[in-house]
């Protein structure tokens, strides 16, 4: 439903509520951020390839420790590491922005095909993955409103994968590496905030066609419909 978020291409699991309470987001923040400022110090002061080295290990730490502090990870963790071993590699011995980066905007313009796939196949991924964010029954998730509504939404979330490759593309021409990895984040957190809240907005108000449908809100949070009952 939402834009899946990405940190150099590497495609992150749909947000969940994140236990901890603000201390546990402010770590979530800052493991969002880090990586990119160990590759922009390292690359001004010691080059490309410990650039890479630093951001690479960084990313790798910040999956183990959502895997350590209980998050939902599963077959994505290893995967996660795989990729990220192997695209650092590859970065550090070709000592090549344009291959790095490369692969990362590759690797999501790909993805963005694969949704639109899922789709096309008749099995659209956010219709199987979003009962694990929330709590849908089953009845709600046979529905034909809510078969179509997550069709549209999974292609919208293709097509923005495609936008988003399109637009790293342009920008990476268009500055330095540094300036590529700090505008990126920049203009792209804010963006995809957007999107989310877009989707999360279309998701509640195409579902109420469905017979017995709470509310989005009534369903992650469940104390809103004790209060106000179903709508």
């Amino acid at each position: 439903m939402q834009p899946v978020s990405y940190h150099d291409g590497v495609m992150e699991e749909p947000a969940k509520p994140y236990p901890g309470g603000p201390r546990s987001q402010r770590v979530r923040t800052i493991d969002s951020v880090m990586p990119i400022v160990v590759f922009v110090v390292l690359n001004r002061f010691a080059g490309l390839g410990w650039a890479v080295l630093g951001a690479t290990a960084w990313s790798m730490k910040v999956a183990i420790s959502r895997h350590r502090r209980g998050e939902g990870v599963g077959w994505y963790l290893p995967v996660l590491v795989v990729y990220l071993v192997v695209r650092g590699a590859i970065g550090i011995i070709t000592d090549s922005e344009a291959v790095y980066f490369g692969i990362g905007i590759g690797t999501k313009a790909l993805i963005g095909a694969a949704l639109v796939g899922t789709v096309v196949v008749g099995r659209p991924f956010l219709g199987r993955v979003l009962h694990l964010a929330i709590p849908l029954d089953a009845e709600t998730m046979a529905h034909p409103t809510y078969l179509r509504v997550v069709s549209r939404l999974t292609v919208a979330l293709g097509l923005y994968q495609f936008l988003t490759s399109a637009w790293d593309i342009w920008l990476f021409n268009q500055t330095s590496a540094d300036g590529y990895v700090v505008i990126r984040a920049v203009v792209g957190w804010p963006v995809g905030m957007v999107m989310s809240l877009l989707g999360f907005w279309y998701f509640d108000r195409a579902l109420r066609a469905v017979e017995g449908f709470p509310g989005l809100l009534a369903l992650l949070d469940p104390d809103l419909a004790g209060e106000d009952g179903p709508n």
